[in-house]
């Protein structure tokens, strides 16, 4: 995949347990979680269904390419089954000679269905990529 250099482009977005970051700007994740397992439900899942567990996680991830000046800044969280309220933009401003931003956002995800689970960042209203994590339940006897 190519892009005008230009043009905002997201560098990594990945869901985690932690991230920090360093004295020394060093970014450290620990605990990606790319498949979360629970016990299977009671009933099949539906319609009707309601929220199965809630999954505590961090997305992090990084834009870079973005023009200086005011910007908007969205993730949408999208889950099987469950229609979830899209967050307002956030404003952020992109001051000149800036390479990259990090941002290190807390989400409760609801899960109601096994699948994949994303979260969609956009800037200016322009996708830009996405993390997932996929649901699965998993007979523990």
């Amino acid at each position: 995949m190519t892009s005008n250099p230009a043009d905002p482009y997201l560098k990594y977005a990945l869901f985690c347990h932690d991230a920090q970051t360093g004295d020394d700007d060093e970014l450290t994740f620990k605990g990606i979680i790319d498949l979360v397992e629970l016990p299977p439900p009671a009933e099949t899942p539906g319609p009707e269904t309601p929220i199965l567990a809630q999954v505590d996680v961090n997305l992090a991830f990084c834009i870079a390419g973005a023009a200086p000046g005011a910007h908007h800044l969205m993730v949408a969280i999208k889950a099987p089954g469950i229609p979830l309220d899209t967050p307002p933009p956030q404003a952020v401003e992109w001051e000149d000679g800036i390479l990259f931003q990090r941002w290190i956002k807390t989400f409760r995800i609801p899960v109601q269905r096994a699948g994949t689970h994303v979260a969609a960042i956009l800037l200016d209203g322009t996708p830009l990529g996405e993390a997932s994590f996929m649901v699965r339940f998993k007979d523990y006897c």
